[in-house]
C-alpha cells in the first residue's frame, strides 16, 4: 500500500478563478478529476459567521466558488451539489449560511443549501463505535456519489489545539447528539463519526486562518495556502505540524490512527506542492494556539479547577467564553469583575465574595463560603446558554450578546423548529 499523500499549494488570496484552477490540478493529482459523479455533498466549516465577531471562523464563500467551478468545469450534465452543515453556535444553520455569503453561491451556481437540521435523516449504526453505538445525520452525508470536506484552518482550545478535517464531523450531527458526551470523551466521540463522515476528497481553506482564541471569535492570520487530501488523519498531522503541535498528542488524531484510519508520521506521508511544510512553519513560527489550561489564564476571574479535567467539556468552554471576551472586548478583559470559578470536582475550601459553578458535576468538596454562590449547569453548557446564564448572572455582557444574534438564536430558531415540525424533520 502506497504512502498518503498532502497537496499544499500556494494561494495569496480568496480570487475563486485560481481556487478553481488549483483545486482541478489537485483532482488531477488523485486521479479524481476524470470520475464523474452526479451527486456530490459538500461539507463547510459553518460553525459560526459573523461580520463583526466571526469572520474569520467559517469557509470562505469566494473558496467554494472556486470548488464548485472546479467540479462543474467541462461536465455535461453538471453534478448535482449540494452544501450541507449543521452551525454550533445554537442559531439556525440558515441563519450562517446567509452571513457567510453562501445565498450568493446558490443564486450563481444553482446548488443546494441544506441546513443538517432540517434535512432527510438517516439513522445508521456504527461498526467500530465506543461513544456512539447509532447517530442520526442528514441523507445526504449519508448516502452520495462524492463526498467533499472543505475545512477551515483553525486552533481549538476545546481539541487539544486544532480544527481541521477530522474535527468537521462534529458537525454532522443535531444539537442533541452534537452535546451528547461533548466532554471528556470528546476525542473517542470525534472518531467514531469517522465511520460515517470519511470524506472521498478534502480541500481546507487555509488562505487564511484563525488562531489564538475562542474558534468562534479569533482573529485571521493570512497563510495563502489550500490543502488538499483524500486521508483526513495524514491531512490533519500535516496541519498540526503547521502549528507546530505533535499530532501523536492531539487525542482524536492518536485515536484515529489506532483504529487504523491513517498515519500520524510524517515519514508515511508524501507532502507535495509549491510550498514547503518548513516555509509554513516559518510563517507560523510566534503564532499561539491559545491551548492552555483555562486555570492558567492571566484575568481578573479566578478559576479553581477539579477532575476531571474536561477540555472538550466545562473547562474548555469556559476557557472559550473567556476567550471570547479578550478576542473582541479589550476593554472588558482588562476590568473583569473578580468572581471566582469553580469548574470540576474542586478538592479544596474556597472562600470568596462572588463564586461561580459552571457544570452540573462541579462541587466543592471542602468547605464554600461566599457571600453569593451562581451555578450554571450543564454537561457542558451551550455556548450560547453561557452567554445567557452568564449575563443574567453576573452582569458581564459577552460580545456574543449581540441584538442580531439575539434574534439569530431565539425568534429564528423557533420559526426554524415551526418548519421542521411542519416537515416532519425534528429529529
Amino acid at each position: 500500500m502506497g504512502r498518503e499523500k498532502v497537496l499544499l499549494r500556494a494561494v495569496p488570496d480568496y480570487n475563486p478563478t485560481r481556487i478553481k484552477q488549483v483545486i482541478q490540478e489537485g483532482l488531477e493529482e488523485f486521479g479524481l478529476s476524470g470520475a464523474h459523479h452526479s451527486d456530490i455533498t459538500i461539507k463547510p466549516n459553518v460553525v459560526m459567521a459573523h461580520h463583526r465577531i466571526a469572520p474569520s471562523a467559517f469557509t470562505r464563500s469566494e473558496f467554494l466558488d472556486g470548488l464548485i467551478q472546479a467540479l462543474h468545469d467541462g461536465r455535461d450534465p453538471s453534478p448535482k451539489i449540494t452544501i450541507t452543515e449543521k452551525c454550533g453556535a445554537g442559531i439556525p444553520t440558515s441563519r450562517m449560511f446567509r452571513r457567510a455569503g453562501y445565498f450568493s453561491l446558490k443564486k450563481k451556481h444553482h446548488i443546494k443549501l441544506l441546513p443538517i437540521e432540517e434535512s432527510k435523516k438517516k439513522k445508521i449504526h456504527l461498526q467500530k463505535g465506543k461513544i456512539h453505538n447509532r447517530i442520526t445525520t442528514s441523507r445526504k452525508i449519508a448516502d452520495n456519489d462524492f463526498l467533499i470536506y472543505t475545512p477551515k484552518l483553525k486552533s481549538n482550545s476545546l481539541t487539544h489545539g486544532l480544527t481541521a478535517a477530522i474535527k468537521l464531523n462534529v458537525g454532522i450531527l443535531c444539537d442533541r447528539e452534537r452535546m451528547w458526551n461533548h466532554n471528556c470523551h470528546l476525542d473517542e466521540k470525534i472518531v467514531d463519526l469517522l465511520e460515517v463522515g470519511y470524506p472521498d476528497f478534502i480541500a481546507t481553506d487555509a488562505v487564511e486562518i484563525s488562531m489564538g482564541g475562542n474558534h468562534l471569535t479569533q482573529h485571521g492570520y493570512p497563510l495563502g495556502l489550500i490543502i488538499m487530501a483524500t486521508n483526513p488523519v495524514a491531512h490533519d498531522s500535516v496541519c498540526a505540524h503547521m502549528f507546530r503541535l505533535d499530532p501523536a498528542q492531539i487525542p482524536h488524531l492518536r485515536l484515529a490512527h489506532e483504529r487504523g484510519y491513517g498515519p500520524l508520521d510524517l515519514s508515511e506521508i508524501d507532502i507535495k506542492g509549491d510550498m514547503s511544510l518548513s516555509s509554513v512553519q516559518e510563517k507560523t513560527k510566534d503564532w499561539k494556539t491559545g491551548f492552555i489550561r483555562v486555570d492558567d489564564v492571566d484575568c481578573d476571574i479566578q478559576v479553581l479547577t477539579g477532575e476531571p479535567y474536561c477540555t472538550g467539556g466545562c473547562h474548555g468552554v469556559f476557557l472559550d467564553w473567556l476567550y471570547m471576551i479578550k478576542d473582541r472586548k479589550s476593554e472588558l478583559w482588562k476590568k473583569l469583575p473578580p468572581w471566582t470559578a469553580v469548574i470540576g470536582k474542586y478538592p479544596g475550601d474556597v472562600r470568596a465574595d462572588r463564586v461561580l459553578i459552571i457544570g452540573t458535576c462541579s462541587e466543592v468538596q471542602g468547605r464554600l463560603e461566599a457571600k453569593k454562590t451562581r451555578r450554571i449547569k450543564g454537561c457542558p453548557p451551550k455556548h450560547k446558554d453561557l452567554v445567557l446564564w452568564m449575563f443574567l448572572k453576573t452582569g458581564i455582557i459577552n460580545p456574543m450578546f449581540r441584538l442580531d444574534l439575539i434574534f439569530d438564536a431565539y425568534p429564528c430558531l423557533f420559526l426554524c423548529w415551526m418548519r421542521r415540525l411542519f416537515k416532519g424533520r425534528l429529529k
